[in-house]
């Protein structure tokens, strides 16, 4: 997949999960609708991070296996990756942060600790990119500050390791 696609899934999965959280429909059946919606001929709106405005959403299969890929990953991990955002976090809590800074920061935790085929500073760019377009205007800086604390530990931790 190329950088766009990739980008088109992480939002798509961000989405998805999203509609998960509010609706406790499985993010499979989400995905699945989406998809039938997408293959059939009615036209389906997606807002992705490649631009600001609404565009046709095309799904390939790559990009809707990678959607879900990165969905059940952070469903799975979710217990460690939150105790990971809530160590970095200084007199606040977890239940706190905005519902889709907190999905971004999951996902975006996610990618960075078990897709070992993505480097954790794309990660890091891509969360915070899609912080600028589907969170608020302090969303952004928020996730960059979290996502690269998290970063910089485990360079430390893989200093450490190398020794």
């Amino acid at each position: 997949m190329n950088r766009q696609e990739k980008r088109t899934s992480r939002c798509l999965s961000l989405q998805i999960y999203y509609a998960w959280i509010i609706s406790e429909t499985h993010p499979k059946e989400i995905l699945k609708y989406i998809s039938d919606l997408s293959s059939s001929n009615e036209e389906v709106f997606f807002l992705d991070a490649n631009n600001s405005d609404d565009s046709k959403l095309s799904l390939t299969n790559d990009i809707t296996k990678y959607a879900y890929r990165l969905i059940e990953s952070t469903i799975n991990k979710c217990d460690e990756v939150d105790a990971c955002i809530s160590s970095k976090l200084k007199n606040w809590d977890l239940k706190r942060i905005a519902l889709i800074d907190k999905l971004i920061l999951r996902l975006s935790i996610t990618e960075m600790f078990f897709f070992d085929e993505i480097p954790p500073k794309v990660s890091i760019v891509e969360g915070v990119e899609i912080g600028k377009i589907f969170g608020n205007n302090d969303s952004s800086a928020f996730i960059n500050g979290v996502l690269d604390s998290i970063y910089n530990d485990l360079e430390k931790k893989k200093a450490i390791n190398t020794k």
